[in-house]
């Protein structure tokens, strides 16, 4: 079972947190029944410094834990591109990289913990410091953890039935494993993509009379069809070395020997 809201961020949004475990499982688990698996998408409580003691808190330790990690550099170019479609960034990836710190101090000054989410691009993808709040409460052996180009990309079938092993499932249920991933995308419209994002006594009024998730998935049904793909202008190797070598070499090496694992960025 998942809930029809794919990522409920409840364990890393401050004033999501703040309605507290009650409301969690009434708004996106109420329609539990038997199910064996109760899983919650959200990939930045990895990055989230607090969430894994919430969780540990809230749910206990027998959770387990499907981690995918993508090269970082890669990882933190595609989400640049993200928030630039989203139009939270005017600044090139270079400048972007080089102010990042300076930017995040700001923002966790400010507690604005949704631009710090939209502008860490860098903090995001510093895998092996993230991990080490996880395993202050989680023994390795709740982990699966899932290398996004040799394993999702090249080897998907086999993952997935290590996916069913790790969670103790039956193999009988097949899924479509002839998915893409994410592509890259822009707005359609600029002026729908500005309304989206706009506030004001109308949005305060809607969330009354709505519940906060619903709003949320008419939100992002809009936002779907408002982009379409495109090929965006890669990063050349020389800078992609140099932001790796700069920003994650030493990270990856607390990362593999954590999880014993090379991986070969």
């Amino acid at each position: 079972y998942i809930p029809s809201f794919k990522e409920p961020h409840f364990f890393d949004i401050p004033d999501v947190y703040a309605k507290g475990i009650d409301w969690y499982e009434k708004t996106y688990f109420k329609s539990v029944k038997t199910e064996k698996c109760i899983g919650d998408f959200t990939p930045s409580y990895f990055y989230e410094k607090q969430s894994a003691e919430r969780i540990f808190e809230n749910l206990g330790k027998e959770l387990k834990f499907i981690i995918i990690l993508r090269n970082p550099v890669h990882r933190a170019y595609s989400h640049y591109l993200h928030s630039v479609r989203d139009e939270r960034e005017s600044l090139t990836f270079t400048e972007a990289v080089k102010l990042e710190k300076e930017r995040l101090k700001f923002y966790n000054d400010k507690e604005d913990y949704l631009n710090n989410l939209r502008h860490s691009y860098i903090a995001q993808g510093q895998y092996g410091k993230m991990l080490q709040s996880y395993l202050k409460h989680f023994p390795i052996d709740n982990f699966l953890f899932i290398h996004f180009e040799e394993d999702f990309i090249q080897n998907r079938k086999q993952t997935i039935d290590e996916i069913y092993d790790f969670l103790k499932l039956d193999k009988s249920y097949q899924f479509d494993i002839n998915i893409k991933s994410n592509p890259a995308s822009r707005a359609r419209s600029k002026a729908v993509k500005r309304l989206m994002q706009k506030t004001g006594w109308w949005r305060k009024a809607l969330k009354r009379i709505l519940p906060s998730q619903f709003v949320q998935i008419i939100k992002n049904k809009v936002q779907r069809t408002n982009i379409s793909s495109f090929t965006p202008e890669s990063i050349d190797s020389h800078q992609q070395n140099e932001i790796f070598n700069k920003f994650f070499a030493e990270d990856i090496k607390t990362l593999e020997q954590s999880i014993n694992r090379r991986m070969n960025w």
